[in-house]
């Protein structure tokens, strides 16, 4: 059970990396108008736009780690790779966020720098840091 509570570490730590980015760069993006400019008025400031934002990102990376956390449960015994402790479980979380970043990131140009910068975070902290968790827990 290490594996999952270093998967919900990890996805806390990815959601205070990603709080402020997005929080200003969807502040930075509001003022080109659209759909943004409606939803986040002009009186909206960055302190409160940051909470909402990371009570959503808490939940929404904290599950995300808690699953990966059982993929690397399954995944227990593997070979090391690229620096990593678990080479496969790495491999799987750089195609999974290449996946789900590469379409975000041709589709958005406006949010292309953050979600590539959230998939680096992303396959840093979850692909490779999430092993050594696992190593460095008391848990078992």
């Amino acid at each position: 059970m290490a594996e999952v509570f270093a998967g919900f570490v990890a996805g806390y730590i990815l959601a205070l990396l990603s709080t402020p980015l997005l929080a200003l760069t969807l502040l930075r993006l509001r003022a080109k108008g659209g759909v943004l400019a409606r939803l986040l008025p002009a009186g909206v400031s960055a302190l409160s736009l940051g909470v909402l934002l990371h009570g959503a990102l808490f939940l929404f990376w904290t599950a995300l780690g808690i699953v990966l956390g059982l993929v690397l449960l399954a995944m227990r015994g593997a070979e090391g790779a690229l620096g990593s402790l678990n080479g496969p479980f790495t491999l799987f979380v750089a195609a999974m966020v290449l996946a789900l970043v590469a379409p975000a990131a041709i589709a958005l140009p406006g949010l292309r720098r953050v979600a590539v910068l959230c998939g680096l975070a992303s396959v840093f902290v979850f692909g490779w840091l999430m092993p050594y968790l696992v190593r460095w827990s008391s848990f078992d």
